[in-house]
């Protein structure tokens, strides 16, 4: 990934970038030749982001190292920018890093040496041409060639991550690598790197490009369209949602090293209609000195009492019991549209204790606190942190929702739990609750304002087959004086039939609309996601309601409309057999198309429509109304599982109630993402990997049934 050639970048023009995790240069140690007495390693580096720091390794920068047998020299930069420089004497590994006050900062080019002097007795390290660390060595040290190639970007000996990955990978841009076969002197490393300033347009230091290109994806069957994903890599929740002089911005779960789960920061989009999204800067990441040095996972965005957005996130810190608490983040300029670089707080602003209150015989389950939902009424602050509960002698009871309240958004008082779980009676609603959203859908015929409660339940202690799979909700009265959250039963409901609906996050927006967003869960395998190069990718928007009978309704946001190419490429308004509009669907093909559908049961049992369909119907995934058992379900059991981690990818259905013996589907295909939202009630999010080029047909099922309307559009891309 060269990136363009510019003259004003001077000797940096035309770098190398390296995406984090499958890129690096390599050559044989047969085709290296190092000198023994001294030794100089230079290079300019521009870090997108910095790793955690597996085993203690830093993300070489350039290595020929067999650190166990103390062997060869390694050039990295460690957790947060700190650098170093190693080198084995075969009896010795001597290793110098500079402090914190010379570590490099992400996103910017800086040129780092390190020179090996044992005629001296010393190891110093320079940063743009000043000397910033000293180590003694003996002058007897000399180089003990490691018989391993030289790697540039890649760890000789690097950590394995979900026995596919190998991190202490260096993720950013790299040029100017050089490799003396002396000690330079400071006069010398200075001189050098004078040399390559005066290279530069107006002497200064040209800026780091190093967004990635979607278009390095074109081509992949599979990468969803107009679903927003992160732009490389991998990512796990939207949240903390929130509109702010009429831009929506989402932040998400992200890796940018790679396609798997680490080193977790805030990716950032914005948008002005919930559909068209444009790319920003990582808004927050793990930092050195800050609450949150191991990682900054999911929580929520408000607005404070001066109309300014604010992020509260769980602050993730290893050094800490739990390493889970709430940490609070402001824009460094409320005044910027885009809100692209964020600072935080110094301190925590809520954190979870052993002894918190969750009833009688009852403890809390201590080290689980994280996923804020926050929200404003009156002049209070209403702040959800998920958890889960035991009893005192360690049994699950189920997972909660923990509810502080605050006046000023720093100052936090726990109420206790807005609710708790049954894991018992309802296995599948997890031991924790993570991602708690507690949205408003209308207030009933007696004014109470009712909420709908969405909860992603997880599994600590097992069992692993019902993780990442489900969202349950409650709906109720929610008394905001009295703290008091009142469901109308206690037994959950799903809010999503299929099983890759995860994650809620939510918010309400400037019409009044209660937004949902999600995380598709693609259940690949690790395999697939390494050399895809992406995980995971987002829900479309959704906005809930209060339907007559008191339950939560469901459906996609208008705005999906701009996401129309052309005219529809099918356009049925009047009642039709099943038979004459499959005639009608024949020549349609595709797999980024909106369908909107009603069909009318008639006299059939089952009926329906088949997607993403091969012209022999070897492969297809069906979408299926079961009249006498009143379900709504898919079935995936000929979907094709290329690449899913899934052998059997089976059937999935829930109870759906005709109105007036209607079934009406707004279906969303998006080549491995499948939506579908029936009724305004229910939905069904999933995946399907085909093997074959041509599953990309439609059609009807049912005889007996009447398609009422059906019109067919093909959609267009979200990213800017």
């Amino acid at each position: 990934m060269w990136r363009t050639k510019r003259k004003e970048d001077g000797v940096l023009s035309g770098a190398l970038l390296f995406d984090g995790y499958s890129t690096w240069v390599t050559r044989a140690a047969s085709q290296t030749q190092l000198p023994t007495d001294g030794m100089t390693v230079e290079a300019w580096v521009a870090p997108r982001a910095f790793e955690w720091g597996d085993e203690g390794k830093p993300s070489a920068v350039v290595n020929q190292q067999d650190k166990a047998a103390r062997r060869g020299f390694s050039l990295g930069v460690g957790r947060h920018g700190a650098w170093q420089f190693g080198i084995g004497t075969g009896d010795a590994w001597y290793e110098t890093a500079v402090p914190q006050a010379a570590a490099l900062a992400a996103g910017k080019w800086a040129h780092i040496a390190a020179v090996f002097a044992p005629s001296e007795g010393t190891i110093s390290l320079y940063l743009n041409g000043e000397q910033v660390a000293r180590t003694a060595i003996p002058t007897t040290a000399r180089l003990a060639k490691a018989d391993v190639p030289l790697l540039i970007g890649r760890h000789n000996q690097p950590a394995i991550i979900n026995g596919t990955f190998a991190v202490n990978m260096f993720n950013g841009q790299i040029d100017e690598v050089k490799v003396h076969t002396d000690a330079l002197t400071a006069e010398s490393v200075r001189a050098g790197h004078e040399q390559d300033m005066q290279t530069f347009a107006g002497g200064s230091i040209p800026e780091a490009r190093m967004a990635m290109d979607r278009s390095r994806y074109d081509g992949d069957r599979y990468r969803p369209g107009y679903h927003f994903s992160a732009p490389n890599h991998w990512m796990n929740e939207p949240h903390a949602p929130i509109q702010v002089n009429g831009k929506y911005h989402l932040f998400y779960q992200h890796n940018s090293h790679g396609p798997y789960w680490h080193n977790i920061g805030w990716g950032h989009a914005v948008s002005e209609d919930l559909v068209h999204w444009r790319d920003l800067p990582v808004a927050l990441a793990p930092t050195a000195g800050s609450v949150a040095p191991d990682g900054v996972w999911s929580g929520d965005a408000t607005l404070d009492e001066n109309g300014v957005p604010v992020l509260l996130f769980t602050a993730g810190n290893d050094s800490q019991r739990p390493n889970q608490a709430t940490g609070l983040a402001r824009p460094a300029d409320p005044g910027d549209p885009d809100l692209v670089e964020w600072k935080m707080h110094p301190t925590l602003v809520t954190s979870q204790t052993a002894d918190l209150d969750v009833g009688p015989g009852r403890k809390v389950r201590f080290g689980d606190f994280r996923d804020q939902d926050v929200w404003k009424e009156g002049d209070t602050w209403f702040q959800l942190v998920g958890s889960g509960v035991q009893t005192t002698s360690g049994q699950s009871v189920g997972g909660t929702a923990l509810l502080y309240t605050s006046k000023n958004l720093t100052d936090w008082t726990y109420s206790g739990p807005l609710m708790v779980g049954d894991v018992a009676a309802y296995p599948r609603t997890g031991q924790v609750w993570e991602l708690p959203a507690f949205l408003p859908i209308g207030k009933d015929d007696q004014g109470r304002q009712r909420r709908a409660l969405l909860v992603n339940p997880s599994f600590p202690v097992g069992p692993a087959e019902y993780s990442s799979k489900y969202v349950y909700y409650w709906v109720g009265t929610w008394d905001a004086q009295a703290r008091r959250w009142t469901p109308d039963t206690t037994e959950p409901k799903l809010l999503d039939y299929g099983d890759h609906f995860t994650g809620p996050s939510g918010t309400v927006d400037d019409k009044e609309r209660s937004l949902v967003f999600s995380i598709a869960q693609d259940r690949r395998t690790e395999r697939a996601h390494y050399d895809a190069g992406w995980a995971h990718n987002a829900g479309l928007p959704v906005q809930l309601s209060m339907r007559p009978d008191g339950d939560l309704g469901v459906g996609p946001v208008e705005e999906v409309s701009r996401l129309h190419v052309g005219e529809p490429l099918l356009d049925i308004n009047e009642p039709t057999s099943v038979a004459d509009a499959n005639a009608r669907l024949a020549d349609i093909k595709g797999d980024m198309l909106h369908i909107k559908l009603t069909l009318e049961r008639g006299s059939a049992d089952t009926f329906g429509l088949d997607v993403l369909r091969s012209p022999g119907d070897e492969e297809r995934t069906r979408l299926f109304y079961d009249a006498p058992a009143g379900q709504l379900g898919v079935d995936r059991t000929r979907s094709g599982d290329n690449s899913s981690v899934d052998a059997n990818l089976g059937i999935q259905k829930g109870p759906l109630t005709l109105s007036n013996g209607e079934l009406s589907l707004d279906v969303f295909l998006d080549r491995s993402m499948i939506e579908a939202y029936a009724n305004a009630h229910k939905s069904i999010t999933t995946r399907a990997y085909p093997f074959r080029q041509d599953s990309l047909g439609l059609r009807l099922f049912g005889d007996g049934s009447v398609v009422k309307s059906m019109t067919i559009w093909k959609m267009g891309n979200p990213t800017d």
